[in-house]
């Protein structure tokens, strides 16, 4: 099968800027949607009929007929169009771009011994949620640390009656057996929600202290686990501290030095742009493809997805641009 003549008449009339692509079906629809910074080479590479492309890609290549772009003033400016357009569409060649909607949530039961379960959609309820999170392998690895770092339990039973072998490796406290723990699991129910919220019950300092033990005692492959476990711990603070504010704040983005574009985030939608000429652009000109609309402005599975678009480039960019979060009100001008 060859490629659409069209598509690479249609390639030739791209500009070299930055800005996002969109391969058409016959029926106008799209298939893939992307992002670059230099359009025309990029889509370029899709047309080579190279053999080292993804099955897929090439699948897709082949059933396109026409081509789309936008131009964009800057690379961000193109990676969240880029976004939204494919939540918008959800395009059948785009894959890592819509497991956001495969994102799950974790409730802190109120059971007498709380236990967490997780939930696809959190619908009406209200309180004790936390999320959302990528997947049902990430909220395992949360299970663990809890169960490991705070003897808080993993058993799915909301009253359960009788001992378990967690208890017997001291990876449960054991409420359901030992009254006198009762209190205990309380405050470690807390520290559990503690965490959750982007915030350490203490959990840094014991694994640095079982680390420090390890290596005195020549315990290094142990020792390396624990260090993973605190590369977890201290990257999630992090992310969670960050998303939360992302999604109830201002976010502002400022170059390192001028000619550096800026950019003002409310509540996750972006509102302004400082332009490499010193332009403001504001929501309503330019910025009209960038707001919430093309879903629920609600949902928190498309602004933690956001979140960690935004969180990942400013690691990426942390040498350019610096960022703080402030009060609502926050304005360029």
């Amino acid at each position: 099968m060859e490629i659409a003549p069209k598509l690479y008449k249609d390639q030739k009339g791209l500009p070299k800027t930055s800005g996002v692509y969109l391969f058409l079906d016959v029926r106008e629809y799209p298939l893939y949607i992307g992002k670059s910074v230099n359009l025309r080479t990029r889509v370029a590479s899709y047309l080579r009929n190279d053999s080292g492309q993804e099955e897929r890609i090439q699948r897709m290549v082949h059933e396109a007929q026409s081509l789309r772009y936008v131009v964009t003033e800057t690379e961000l400016m193109a990676l969240l169009l880029e976004d939204s357009l494919i939540k918008k569409y959800l395009p059948v060649y785009n894959i890592r771009q819509k497991q956001f909607r495969d994102y799950r949530y974790l409730q802190l039961s109120d059971d007498t011994y709380p236990r967490l379960i997780t939930i696809e959609d959190p619908g009406h309820i209200q309180t004790n949620i936390y999320g959302p999170f990528r997947d049902r392998f990430f909220i395992q690895r949360l299970q663990e640390i809890f169960s490991r770092y705070l003897g808080f339990r993993s058993c799915v039973e909301s009253n359960p009656k009788k001992s378990c072998i967690e208890l017997d490796l001291g990876q449960c406290l054991g409420p359901c057996v030992l009254p006198e723990v009762h209190e205990s699991y309380s405050m470690v129910s807390e520290q559990v929600a503690q965490f959750l919220e982007g915030e350490d019950p203490g959990v840094i300092s014991k694994i640095e202290a079982r680390i420090r033990d390890c290596i005195q005692e020549t315990k290094f492959e142990q020792a390396q686990r624990l260090r993973d476990d605190l590369i977890f711990c201290d990257a999630f603070f992090n992310r969670q501290r960050f998303n939360h504010c992302f999604r109830v704040e201002h976010l502002k983005i400022e170059g390192r030095r001028e000619g550096i574009p800026g950019y003002l985030f409310e509540n996750g939608a972006l509102k302004e742009v400082i332009l490499r000429d010193g332009r403001l652009c504001k929501v309503g000109e330019q910025l009209d493809l960038f707001d919430l609309s093309v879903v629920k402005e609600d949902e928190p599975r498309f602004l933690l997805d956001r979140a960690n678009l935004v969180y990942n480039w400013l690691k990426k960019n942390q040498g350019t641009v610096e960022y703080e979060f402030q009060e609502l009100g926050t304005s360029f001008k």
